[in-house]
Order: C-alpha cells, then structure tokens, then sequence
C-alpha cells in the first residue's frame, strides 16, 4: 500500500512539472489591466470577435462619429484600402492532402 502511494505521489508532481513546462502562462502583458475594457467587439474586416483591450479600436475615421474595431494593424489597413476578407468555407480544421502529382 505504501508503494502504491508513493507511486501516485511521484505521478503527480511528475505531471505537475510536466504541465508547468508543456503549457506556461502567457505574458502579464496578455492579461487585462485595471481600466481595460473588457468587453466583446466584432472586427469590422473579418468579424472575428475578441475584448476591446485586444484590438485597435479606431474613433471617427471619416467623419462620420462611428467606432471601428480592429483585431490587429493588417486588418486596419486592408479594410481602408477596400479590400474584402476572403473566408474558406471548406476548411474544417484538418490538414488537407494534395497529390502527389498533377495528372
């Protein structure tokens, strides 16, 4: 019985450094700050939602007094160059196989 304990102690501290390694915490920087708005917004070239403290958050572009929100500086400017984000539709998470030839 005692070896059997001592196994599943040794186990868990094993696992324990295990994770600490495998799956760290981000940065202090990532996590919101007091003050930050925490709230959920839809980016305006993709729509993709995520915390406003996470995006670029754009005030009165045009004049027009409207908020634009951004999920990072690429898709800021591509939106005010005019381009349109392309989605795939037929993607389904898992890696696609090509062939190996083209006949």
């Amino acid at each position: 019985m005692f070896a059997f304990l001592i196994n599943l102690i040794i186990i868990a501290i094993v696992m324990k450094i295990f994770f600490k390694f495998m799956y760290p915490k981000p940065p202090k920087h990532f996590f919101p700050k007091a003050g930050d708005d925490v709230s959920i917004r839809r980016c305006d070239y993709c729509g993709h939602e995520l915390a406003t403290y996470r995006g670029i958050l754009q005030m009165d572009v045009a004049g027009d007094g409207r908020e634009y929100f951004f999920c990072n500086g690429d898709h800021q400017s591509a939106y005010f160059r005019g381009d349109v984000y392309q989605t795939d539709d037929d993607y389904d998470g898992l890696p696609t196989k090509k062939p190996l030839n083209d006949d």
